[in-house]
């Protein structure tokens, strides 16, 4: 998760694992639709865009590799 310098993220669940992907539909993407990731956070599995509705529509979601 990744969120504006200086904004308040002490009640924010930390981002987990990537656990799949789903098709959404976006009329201000190319083609209509982006594949966002589904990851854990707080004992359930999470869309950035339920995420961002439950935490705040500042932070953002980075999917990294952990090796």
């Amino acid at each position: 998760m990744t969120a504006p310098p200086g904004t308040e993220t002490a009640g924010v669940p930390g981002g987990g694992v990537v656990v799949g992907w789903v098709l959404v539909a976006d009329e201000g993407a190319v083609g209509g639709a982006r594949v966002d990731p589904v990851f854990l956070a707080a004992g359930r599995a999470w869309t950035p865009d339920q995420f961002r509705q439950e935490h705040g529509q500042h932070l953002g979601v980075m999917v990294g590799r952990a090796d």
